[in-house]
């Protein structure tokens, strides 16, 4: 636990003020989505951000100036990944027959 409040507080606030900014206007776009489903993305959102910030701005060699926008970038595709899976779980086999249409290169 006490491992946990370190990183917490190395935490800087502007990017944590990033990240949730993101990720509730990411999880706010989508009409079709209930305000439990809206939760759940910005959840998954907020975390991809801050799990993987800063291994994914190491592997790219990137400068600490670009945190924000790494995590901002980040924040929006934690919610793209959470939106698809809320779908995919509405209708499996119409979401199975998009990402085997993608992967074939085929128009929707």
């Amino acid at each position: 636990m006490r491992d946990y409040l370190e990183w917490m507080q190395d935490q800087v606030s502007g990017r944590v003020l990033v990240i949730a900014a993101f990720a509730f206007i990411g999880a706010s776009l989508p009409k079709d989505l209930t305000v439990r489903q809206r939760g759940q993305a910005f959840f998954v959102g907020g975390l991809a951000a801050l799990v993987f910030g800063e291994p994914v701005r190491e592997l790219l060699a990137l400068s600490d100036t670009w945190a924000y926008g790494m995590a901002g970038i980040l924040a929006m595709t934690g919610r793209n990944i959470a939106i698809f899976i809320l779908r995919a779980s509405r209708d499996p086999a119409s979401a199975a027959r998009e990402v085997l249409g993608i992967w074939r290169g085929r128009d929707r």
